[in-house]
């Protein structure tokens, strides 16, 4: 077994440990999910009361006794209708909801078995695997991390769970390493910086919008200016579009059918208007204003775009996940075999842009998503002259 494998084992094992440990302090406690993540693990609980920052500190000596303890993981494979009647006596509902889940994916229900494991008292429904007991597990190599809202399965339809975040390592030094460098860039956060320096801040009347004072608009305007002259430069001529629109254009665009979710909308005039989320569809509506000849291609627009995302609340992060967003979008109209040059001028603008604030980029191919509009053709020949740029 590899250590990067044997480590991940470790962290889905820790958030058995977690829950287990919690489970011996909130017997009434109903249990989410908890799997591994990157440098650690989490677990999600329905708790009789609201978690504070120094049961972090309580949880954590309970697991260390339960790794001390040396407890071995039990697995067990049962029907999925013995699990269901198992985990409804002892009033797990979201367990009841998951075997639910997996009955509906399957045609010979009566037949359907999930794993089980057993650590201690508290019995979990999981696929696995795991380590053979909690005595591979270095004590010091482990740390609960924050407590955080969490709503069941991602949807905010459902009950807002308590998420409790831990790291894990092979040792204590990789873990006092990651907790020193999270430190230093928690010094670094750009949320902290932009309070400290009077730069922008954030409010609850409006979430997922930065307010930007008078200091942090000297760096916005100077940001703007050399974007506008690099794009000018490479021959893109500025427009500016609406921020509203009838839903017909979003529907005709797809954004409707795909992105109806992510979007604000309101009525008005018995019809509906949507906050734009993205500016192509205006773009490509100046474009069609004219009637244009291949002669006059390629056409480079433009656009200092504020755009509105319906961003789920527990998404939001300072400016790096907002709802209401400005980009410098560009849309480029050219012929196929203008194609690969133009890619290639825009690479060309990246390297220009970015080293000018210290960052020297790095490409990577894209490729067409699982969902995707237009032909698979079209998709292959985009896709080659990516690559080809």
């Amino acid at each position: 077994m590899k250590k990067l494998q044997k480590i991940e084992i470790i962290r889905h094992s820790l958030s058995h440990v977690l829950a287990a440990a919690v489970y011996e302090m909130f017997p009434d406690a109903k249990f989410g999910i908890g799997p591994s993540i990157e440098n650690g693990f989490y677990y999600d609980f329905d708790l009789p009361r609201t978690l504070i920052p120094e049961d972090l500190e309580i949880l954590e000596d309970k697991m260390r006794k339960i790794i001390k303890s040396n407890y071995r993981f039990e697995k067990a494979d049962i029907l999925a209708d013995e699990a269901l009647k198992k985990f409804k006596k002892v009033n797990q509902n979201y367990k009841v909801e998951l075997i639910k889940d997996l009955k509906k994916e399957v045609k010979n229900k009566k037949m359907l078995r999930v794993t089980c494991y057993a650590l201690r008292d508290f019995v979990d429904l999981c696929s696995g695997p795991h380590i053979d007991s909690t005595g591979e597990i270095n004590p010091k190599a482990f740390k609960l991390t924050k407590i955080s809202g969490a709503y069941w399965k991602g949807d905010e339809k459902n009950k807002m769970l308590q998420r409790i975040y831990g790291v894990a390592f092979a040792t204590e030094k990789e873990l006092k390493k990651y907790l020193s460098a999270t430190e230093e860039a928690e010094k670094r956060d750009h949320k902290k910086l932009g309070r400290e320096l009077n730069l922008f801040s954030f409010h609850a009347e409006s979430p997922g919008s930065a307010f930007w004072h008078p200091k942090g608009m000297v760096i916005w305007n100077a940001l703007e200016k050399f974007g506008k002259s690099l794009r000018a430069k490479y021959g893109f001529g500025e427009i500016q579009t609406p921020i509203l629109a009838n839903n017909s254009l979003w529907k005709k665009s797809g954004h409707w059918d795909h992105f109806k979710e992510n979007m604000f909308s309101v009525k008005a005039d018995n019809e509906t208007y949507c906050l734009k989320p993205m500016d192509c569809p205006f773009n490509i509506l100046i474009y069609k204003e004219q009637t244009r000849s291949y002669r006059d291609l390629p056409i480079r627009y433009t656009e200092i775009g504020r755009i509105m995302r319906n961003e789920k609340s527990g998404e939001l992060n300072g400016l790096l996940r907002l709802r209401y967003l400005t980009q410098d979008d560009s849309h480029i109209f050219c012929l196929p075999d203008q194609v690969e040059k133009e890619i290639g001028s825009l690479i060309q603008m990246v390297k220009e842009y970015y080293p000018a604030f210290g960052i020297k980029p790095e490409f990577f191919l894209s490729t067409r998503p699982d969902e995707y509009m237009g032909k698979k053709s079209e998709w292959d020949k985009a896709e080659k002259n990516l690559a080809n740029a």
